[in-house]
């Protein structure tokens, strides 16, 4: 007993040992069941020391909202867990499930000690503490719980709002970075646009600097040929008043033979010797003045005065004897000086003739014509007035092409003030006399003013030609304007600058590429669209064709134009303004033209490739040969256009196929015309079985022929090639 005595026990084993079994059992089931309900209580605690009282939830972190928040609280609204149970799932909430599965784990380590079955007590008996002990842990647990609530409540309350607050935190931000977005490239456009137009002052200004040296070095040039021919004519003019001069010694100091005094019959009372012939080649004005005036008279006879004497003074005719000429020297010119001659001679040639020019032999010189056309800023200054008060001073230079250059910037520099005032008609004067000049000085005259001529030609025709391509009626303007001319004066101007590169290539720089594609439109008249595609021609390079881009892409500017007049090859175009339908003859050789321009582009490797992959072209060029072969058999009238045709477009798709093989697919290119395998195979087996000793295949070479069986042995297999033969050659 010294054991218990340690422990504070009041009691002994004999007193044990007095008590009735049921007493002892019921004692044994009691602290079972005491033990247990302490045990219960005591679970919350832990060896982390996260007692419920002691937890701050200001900074608990919810890990899954969606599935924990809702089940924990209705959990406790439906089942009402005691303390240690919400302490649990909270320390769940808060810490994850790592804490739960390590006490599961020591749990499974440290399994609770086993008691004795209490079966086979009454019921009322074993839950007799728990029911007394149950009133203050429920009211324990509903304080708890509402706790719990609240604090749920207010982190979802708190939630919400920091998700409220980060979605407009999020909003603003998209707003001020859209915002930032939408200035950066405000920004950078106003920049792009800044930095082209500096790009464009600077082009500006280095020409006009560039234009100033150039005018520096003529004037200096022009100076030193004014000091030289300065110099010339002085030594020249005083060459020729040396040989006056000697020219006058030598007739002054001739000597004649002198005269024998005659004696005349019949006197007047007058001395021979005292009559003198009043001739200016014999006597100078000085000797007469000196000359005796009297009458002489013999010794002691009174003389007679001559203002004494009754009758007047004779009347004497005098007769000028022809005086000896000197013999001319040869006068040495020198060779500047007669170049220089030359030169004025080549000018005032080329002014008259301008100014001679007429519109039309019926019509008057254009020059009188402007003199009844004036601006409408200022009508008081009449065109011929402003040409011809600015023709001395072209004039005043020496090189022989600035003056033609000047004169047609002035008829340019007119024609656009007459543009800008919208005053049309007498451009068309300007037009024909710029034109005029091109014609005959070509090569000279267009490289130095396509700087000014080329825009203006176009904006001038775009008068005729938008209402044209959009079909609408023109109007008086047509009276005006006349469109072939605007065509012909950009061709002659390409003409001109086609035999250099550097020239043909800024002509091209020039060049709309809008403008071409409205001028190779069907609406247009079937002139214009000849001379597009013959400026197109001229503007065939290594890298390039057509107009030199800009803001447009070269390959699909280029498709572009293939486009618009390849249709012609496919389809009979309508006239202008009309339903019906284009003479099949003009339309012969408006095709041939357009197979030319294509043939003229394979020179080029950028252009033969353009025309190689574009997805219409090869597909309408074999359209093209079926429709000239049906035509060609039914011995039309145009049988030799027709046979020309074809032997150029077979040419050019052969060269395309054989060349670009690899890029080409030939089924895709024919299915964009109707029957197109068809008609490629058909076409290339009459041509290849064809003869041209024949009156209907007349026309065709032997080269087309052989052409055509090439492709055809590229496009069939050997069986069907056998088929075809058999087909062309059986009786």
């Amino acid at each position: 007993m010294a054991a218990h005595d340690d422990g504070g026990s009041n009691y002994d084993d004999d007193d044990l040992d007095h008590l009735p079994t049921d007493a002892l059992l019921e004692l044994e089931n009691n602290a079972i069941q005491f033990t247990q309900a302490q045990r219960a209580k005591a679970a919350p605690s832990s060896d982390y020391g996260d007692d419920f009282e002691d937890e701050d939830l200001d900074d608990a972190v919810v890990i899954d909202e969606s599935r924990s928040t809702p089940a924990l609280v209705q959990v406790l609204r439906q089942h009402g867990p005691g303390p240690a149970t919400q302490h649990e799932q909270f320390r769940q909430q808060r810490y994850g499930a790592s804490s739960t599965s390590s006490l599961a784990s020591r749990q499974r380590h440290n399994p609770p000690p086993k008691f004795n079955d209490p079966s086979g007590l009454p019921a009322a008996s074993i839950t007799q503490h728990p029911q007394q002990a149950e009133p203050g842990e429920a009211q324990q647990a509903g304080s708890d719980v509402l706790g719990l609530q609240r604090q749920v409540a207010e982190l979802l309350r708190e939630r919400n709002a920091l998700k409220e607050d980060l979605n407009a935190k999020a909003g603003e931000i998209a707003i001020v970075r859209s915002k930032q977005e939408k200035t950066m490239k405000e920004y950078e456009r106003e920049m792009a646009a800044l930095r082209k137009l500096n790009d464009d002052k600077l082009a500006k200004q280095q020409k006009a600097l560039e234009a100033a040296r150039i005018a520096e070095k003529n004037a200096a040039t022009e100076r030193d040929f004014i000091r030289q021919d300065l110099a010339e004519e002085s030594e020249r003019v005083r060459r020729l008043n040396r040989q006056k001069a000697t020219e006058k010694k030598d007739v002054t100091s001739e000597v004649t033979t002198p005269k024998k005094k005659k004696t005349f019959s019949h006197r007047d009372g007058f001395d021979d010797d005292e009559i003198e012939i009043l001739s200016p080649s014999k006597i100078s004005p000085s000797k007469f003045q000196r000359r005796n005036v009297g009458s002489p008279s013999k010794p002691g006879k009174r003389k007679r005065k001559a203002v004494e004497s009754p009758v007047g003074a004779l009347e004497v005719i005098q007769i000028d004897e022809p005086a000896v000429e000197p013999k001319q020297k040869g006068t040495v010119l020198d060779e500047a000086i007669i170049a220089s001659l030359q030169i004025q001679d080549e000018r005032f040639d080329f002014i008259g003739t301008m100014l001679d020019h007429r519109v039309n032999a019926n019509h008057l010189r254009t020059v009188e014509e402007l003199a009844k056309h004036s601006l409408p800023s200022s009508p008081k200054e009449s065109f011929q007035s402003i040409i011809l008060g600015r023709i001395p001073e072209l004039g005043a230079k020496k090189s022989s092409k600035d003056l033609p250059i000047d004169f047609c910037e002035l008829l340019i520099s007119i024609w656009k003030s007459c543009l800008e005032e919208k005053y049309y008609k007498p451009i068309y004067l300007f037009m024909d006399m710029i034109l005029f000049a091109l014609e005959l000085k070509t090569s000279l005259i267009g490289p130095h003013i396509i700087d000014s001529l080329i825009p203006l030609t176009q904006l001038t025709a775009d008068l005729v030609a938008i209402p044209r391509f959009r079909q609408l009626p023109v109007g008086e303007v047509e009276n005006d304007i006349d469109l072939g001319v605007c065509m012909s004066i950009l061709y002659l101007a390409a003409q001109g600058c086609a035999s250099s590169v550097e020239h043909i290539t800024r002509f091209w720089k020039l060049f709309r590429y809008d403008f071409i594609l409205m001028l190779l439109s069907t609406n247009q008249k079937q002139a214009d669209f000849e001379v597009m595609l013959q400026l197109l021609s001229t503007s065939v390079f290594r890298d390039s064709f057509g107009a030199v881009p800009v803001d447009v892409a070269q390959d699909r500017q280029i498709s572009w134009i293939l486009d618009r007049f390849s249709y012609v090859l496919y389809e009979v175009p309508c006239l202008p303004m009309s339903h019906e339908k284009v003479d099949l003859v003009v339309l012969s050789k408006m095709r041939i033209q357009i197979l030319q321009l294509l043939i003229s582009m394979t020179r080029s490797p950028f252009a033969s490739k353009a025309i190689a992959i574009h997805p219409l072209l090869l597909g309408r060029l074999v359209s093209l040969i079926s429709d000239e072969l049906d035509l060609l058999y039914d011995y039309q009238l145009r049988h030799e256009e027709s046979a020309r045709a074809i032997s150029l477009a077979v040419r050019l798709l052969y060269h395309l196929v054989t060349r670009y093989d690899n890029l080409i697919d030939m089924q895709k290119k024919l299915a964009v015309i109707p029957g197109g395998s068809q008609k490629h195979l058909l076409c290339l087996s009459r041509l290849s079985f064809s003869e041209d000793n024949l009156v209907l295949e007349s026309g065709i070479g032997a080269d087309v022929a052989q052409c055509a069986m090439d492709m055809l042995d590229m496009s069939i297999t050997p069986e069907e090639g056998e088929a075809v033969q058999a087909a062309f050659t059986s009786p």
